[in-house]
C-alpha cells in the first residue's frame, strides 16, 4: 500500500461527513491547538502540514467542544483561540480570498462572513469557514486589511461578493 498516495487521495476530498459520524470518545488522548493554530497530539507538535490539514478536515463541533472524528474514533480537541489562522489574503475578481495556515483559500461571502468582535478590549477579527469553525486573522493580515478597507464616515469596510463587511 502506498501511504503517500492514500494521504494525497484523502486530502483531495473537500469535505467529510463528520456530522454523520458518532463514534465513542477515545479516552487518554487529545489534540490541542494553541493560539497560533499550531496542532499538538498528546503534547507533541505535529510538524507535517499535510497531517494538520487532514485532521482539520475531520473537526466536528458538538455541545460546545471540538473533536477530531472518524467513523471509528472521536478525540477531544482543546482549542486556545480558533482552529485556523488566516495568514494572507488577495483580491480576486469581486471577492476577497483568505488563506489559512493549512494553505487553503476561503472566499469572503455572506456564508463565510468576517466578524470583528471585541475581546478583552481588542479587536478579534475572524472569518467563518463552516459551522462553528472560524479562522482568526493574524495581526499582520488584519492591519493590511485596514489599510485596504473603504471608509464610510467612521466605519471601515471591505466589499466582497457584493456585500459589505465592517471592520469596526
Amino acid at each position: 500500500m502506498d501511504l503517500s498516495k492514500l494521504e494525497e487521495n484523502i486530502l483531495s476530498l473537500e469535505d467529510y461527513p463528520v456530522e454523520k459520524w458518532n463514534p465513542k470518545l477515545c479516552e487518554g488522548v487529545e489534540f490541542e491547538i494553541n493560539s497560533d493554530a499550531e496542532w499538538f497530539y498528546n503534547g507533541s507538535k505535529i510538524e507535517r502540514i499535510k497531517m494538520v490539514k487532514l485532521f482539520s478536515k475531520l473537526i466536528k463541533y458538538e455541545k460546545g467542544k471540538y473533536f477530531v472524528v472518524t467513523p471509528s474514533e472521536k478525540i477531544l480537541v482543546k482549542v486556545k483561540k480558533e482552529i485556523f489562522l488566516i495568514t494572507d489574503y488577495k483580491f480576486e475578481e469581486n471577492f476577497i480570498m483568505f488563506k489559512t495556515n493549512t494553505d487553503e483559500w476561503i472566499k469572503l461571502t455572506k456564508n463565510n462572513p468576517l466578524s470583528v468582535p471585541m475581546v478583552d478590549n481588542q479587536p478579534y477579527p475572524k472569518i467563518k469557514l463552516k459551522d462553528n469553525i472560524w479562522g482568526l486573522l493574524s495581526r499582520n493580515v488584519f492591519y493590511k486589511l485596514i489599510s485596504d478597507a473603504n471608509q464610510d464616515g467612521n466605519r471601515l469596510y471591505l466589499e466582497s461578493d457584493n456585500n459589505y463587511f465592517y471592520l469596526n
